[in-house]
């Protein structure tokens, strides 16, 4: 018996299957990257809204590619940030689709200011 030929075809069959999980862990690492750096991103916006810098506010999100938003809630306001982050696994992106949408929100008291 040949034990190379035996190992040699093994790898093979295993290996597409290995790379596959490879991919789709690197795929899910970047999406909890993407939303650690997305809530960054709220803590420096629901300043610069406390701050009134809504010029601000609008340069920064489109220098990061973001997408905000606000609903109003009262005396509260919700800060909405998303972003979408591609997905390169072919089982992953099945599941999850091509881009995968992470949110992030945050209430801010807007007391008696009227934030635009």
């Amino acid at each position: 018996m040949n034990d190379k030929g035996q190992a040699l075809v093994e790898f093979i069959i295993v290996a597409p299957i290995l790379l596959l999980i490879f991919v789709a862990l690197i795929d899910v690492g970047n999406i909890f990257i993407k939303k650690y750096e997305l809530n960054n991103d709220l803590s420096t916006v629901a300043e610069l809204y406390e701050n009134n810098q809504n010029k601000e506010i609008a340069a920064y999100v489109a220098k990061e590619g973001i997408t905000y938003k606000t609903e109003n809630n009262g005396n509260f306001v919700k800060l909405i940030l998303e972003e979408n982050v591609p997905v390169s696994a072919p089982i992953l992106s099945n599941i999850l689709g091509d881009d995968f949408t992470i949110t992030t929100s945050k209430n801010v008291y807007q007391g008696e200011n009227n934030h635009g």
